[in-house]
């Protein structure tokens, strides 16, 4: 199963999404020489930062701001696909019959789509470069959310996430054990306790400066061709900075 919420909330949106595409190339690779037929689970929340986005584009890899899952890599899908629908979804995917046989159009238009045009792999020099942008974001990530002591009282005052973990709308708590700081919270209360605020802090911090230390680097050109033809990177982007 592929985790998008506990993985973004552990090292950011960009580290994760990379470290994500490289762990389902190494699967893959692990499968075929097994000769085993592998399918991967895909866990999709509601919002962006669980998973999120509309369903054809994810699996097809167009490149559009709410496009989420990010772009799968060669050989992940191969005529299967399988998903979980989370709560606050399952409604608005399922509610009425004719939206669920929409939706079950679009995942199977989509699956079949991806098997008659698979993606290619990326180029060397840009997985270098996901590489140091996902090293560099996620030090800034982590230096913020778990090295400095004040952010858990800028978390709790500026978030409802006290009273999120108050409801009983979910089936499980909030935390995993009692802590004061955010390693034992839940993916799902933080992503939604940020989505109320619009801030929506997980999306971005750290990409910023993770491009701006490329750029000073004289790797713009390298920037600007993974945008122009890359769907993976093209997606981080218009994500990043829409939300």
């Amino acid at each position: 199963m592929i985790g998008y919420s506990d993985s973004g909330k552990d090292a950011g949106r960009m580290a994760a999404a990379w470290a994500l595409f490289e762990t389902q190339e190494k699967i893959v690779q692990i499968a075929v020489d097994s000769g085993v037929r592998m399918v991967l689970f895909h866990g999709r929340g509601g919002t962006v930062g669980r998973g999120g986005g509309p369903t054809h584009m994810a699996i097809r890899r167009r490149a559009t701001a709410a496009a989420w899952p990010p772009p799968c890599p060669p050989g992940t899908i191969n005529g299967r696909l399988r998903v979980t629908i989370q709560g606050e979804t399952i409604e608005q995917q399922f509610g009425e019959k004719e939206v669920a046989f929409r939706t079950l159009d679009l995942y199977t238009s989509a699956v079949l789509e991806a098997g008659l045009d698979p993606p290619s792999a990326p180029k060397r020099e840009w997985r270098e470069m996901m590489d140091s942008l996902g090293r560099v974001s996620c030090e800034l990530y982590r230096s913020y959310v778990f090295q400095r002591p004040e952010f858990v009282e800028y978390f709790n005052l500026a978030t409802p996430a006290q009273e999120l973990g108050r409801l009983n709308i979910g089936s499980r708590p909030a935390s995993r054990k009692v802590t004061k700081g955010v390693e034992g919270l839940r993916a799902i209360p933080w992503v939604f306790a940020w989505t109320q605020t619009r801030l929506n802090l997980p999306v971005w911090l750290g990409i910023g400066d993770a491009l701006s230390a490329a750029i000073d680097e004289g790797k713009l050109d390298t920037l600007q061709d993974m945008y122009d033809n890359w769907p993976f990177f093209k997606v981080r982007m218009l994500g990043s900075v829409t939300v």
